[in-house]
């Protein structure tokens, strides 16, 4: 649906959020004061900022934990393998700029996606903006979709996506 989205989208922006009611509409509006002023941009909605010592998301009230813990893990490979700090790659609130999406193929069809655009991003010298956004987490019995296996595969997408070129 996302992919099927950005292929039909018209404006010079692509405004990604989640539908399951865990962010705010209302903070649209600061992501997209946000990109007023750069060209290379795209900015995603954290849901851990401020963060413990600038370096530890803060643990969010309800939130699953190993959810929490695959956030640490992504962001640590994206230091590592990327050298960009990224508090939150598993945000589902982001704003890219349409151009991105005119010139890459995603060729990932999961929530590993994210990934694979994420490092496309940074490996093209766009900037990532983090502003700190509302976050009312779901469990699974309310229908959350992620785990374990969408785990693995962001894992083999953040190596992956490092090494190939475009």
């Amino acid at each position: 649906a996302v992919q099927n989205g950005i292929k039909m989208a018209k404006g010079s922006y692509i405004l990604i959020q989640d539908g399951d009611l865990e962010y705010n509409p209302d903070d649209i509006l600061q992501m997209c004061k946000a990109v007023s002023s750069f060209d290379k941009i795209s900015v995603y909605g954290s849901r851990y900022k401020p963060l413990l010592l600038n370096i530890i998301p803060k643990f969010v009230k309800n939130q699953n934990f190993s959810s929490y813990l695959a956030n640490i893990l992504f962001m640590f490979l994206f230091i590592f393998l990327y050298a960009r700090f990224i508090s939150d790659s598993l945000t589902g609130y982001k704003l890219y700029s349409r151009e991105f999406f005119m010139n890459n193929t995603i060729n990932s069809m999961g929530f590993e996606a994210d990934h694979e655009i994420t490092a496309k991003l940074i490996k093209q010298k766009y900037k990532i903006i983090e502003i700190p956004v509302s976050y009312k987490p779901r469990t699974k019995e309310e229908g959350k979709k992620i785990n374990f296996f969408d785990a693995l595969k962001a894992i083999v997408a953040i190596i992956k996506y490092r090494f190939i070129n475009k």
